[in-house]
């Protein structure tokens, strides 16, 4: 039985190698080219955006490490199914459920390392990453402000500096276009006497103080009128590709930033303060149902495998792929919903799992009795049989 188990996890190891590299890869790629980006049009050395890549890994690992072990296990048990190996150990009076024990062993042995890999080493990673990318930020505006050029670096911004004070910094005769949320929205002008850059340590944000000036803000409906806001002063984010920008700004760590433990500490200040909490909660919960993940999937991967169309190989890359994308989508839904209130934090980081947890249970009791568990009549209908 030893032997079996072995082989299984032999088994295993390739398709969850093949299938990290690969979702890991896809998901990144969207980075690589935001950050080549980087080194092309801002001229920042290879090291540092290698580094900003190397903190973008573990927020990567958490998602793809369950999506590995969903496609590990439904293809292997397709594979042994497809070759005949289930029945030939079931001829052989080789009952399933020791193979079932290891995957769950490896499951739980699984989720506790990837709730450690969040609680600790993500939130230092999510960090240390938005701190590189304010460096990043904060020398490059200092760096492409010149005079009398139309500045277009910043996202939503285009501005122009008539002076630029070499040594206090201090600029002069600014005006700013801010481009709209959407293509259809007119563009904001300001226009200010004095400005200068400000960086905002605690918060790492990248500022452009303005002075003495006015916002002109074209109506929608009409652009031949428009309205005139004068302002003492007022403040711009500046933000490359609007990463600083997205990040809370409330606390020098974000929720994503933060252990467990610093997570409830914030709770606990933030419910005294009267502020909304969900977004905290949702995060905290989030560190261990993601997780869990690992242990749903390898619940559900197991008798889906040995349960898919034996003719059908491929079949069993559809229902890992369809299975990680409902996963996902739901968990997005609940992140969302949950922030907002409409749904309990804790209902919606584990509704996904508890539906898993369950559909993988039903399974394995149907594989382990070679018969499904509730309404075998209608199985039979839908698999054509009287």
């Amino acid at each position: 039985m030893k032997t079996l188990q072995r082989y299984i996890m032999r088994e295993l190891f390739f398709p969850f190698v093949m299938g990290l590299t690969i979702f890991t890869f896809i998901l990144v790629m969207d980075r690589i080219f935001t950050l080549s980006d980087l080194i092309v049009e801002y001229g920042v050395s290879v090291w540092i955006v290698l580094k900003l890549l190397i903190f973008i890994l573990p927020a990567t690992f958490a998602i793809t490490i369950p999506m590995a072990c969903l496609v590990a296990v439904i293809v292997v048990f397709s594979r042994l199914k497809s070759d005949n190996e289930i029945m030939a150990m079931k001829a052989s009076g080789i009952s399933p459920l020791p193979l079932l024990k290891v995957l769950l062993a490896f499951g739980v042995l699984l989720t506790v390392a990837m709730a450690f890999f969040n609680n600790t080493i993500l939130p230092e990673a999510n960090f240390a990453y938005r701190h590189l990318y304010y460096d990043i930020v904060r020398q490059r505006a200092a760096i492409v402000i010149r005079e009398h050029v139309f500045i277009e670096d910043f996202d939503g911004y285009v501005f122009r500096v008539d002076d630029k004070n070499p040594v206090t910094g201090e600029l002069k005769d600014i005006v700013v276009f801010v481009r709209g949320a959407k293509s259809d929205e007119p563009v904001r002008t300001i226009m200010a006497k004095k400005g200068q850059l400000i960086s905002d340590q605690q918060n790492r944000r990248v500022l452009l103080k303005l002075e003495n000036g006015y916002m002109q803000v074209v109506q929608k409906d009409n652009r031949a009128l428009f309205s005139r806001i004068d302002f003492a002063t007022t403040f711009l984010d500046l933000d490359i590709h609007r990463e600083l920008a997205d990040s809370d700004k409330n606390v020098q760590r974000g929720a994503r930033e933060m252990s467990m433990r610093q997570i409830q500490e914030q709770i606990k200040q933030w419910s005294s303060e009267g502020k909304d909490v969900n977004l905290l909660h949702v995060e905290y919960h989030k560190k261990f149902s993601i997780p869990f993940a690992c242990l749903a999937f390898i619940l559900i991967g197991a008798p889906a495998g040995i349960l898919a169309p034996r003719s059908g190989r491929y079949f069993s890359y559809f229902i890992a792929v369809a299975l990680i994308f409902l996963y996902y989508i739901f968990i997005s839904l609940g992140e969302t919903f949950g922030a907002d209130g409409r749904i309990d934090p804790f209902l919606s980081m584990w509704l996904p799992n508890f539906v898993l947890t369950a559909a993988g249970l039903y399974g394995l009791a149907w594989v382990l009795s070679e018969k499904p568990p509730f309404f075998p009549r209608t199985w039979r209908r839908l698999e054509g049989r009287k």
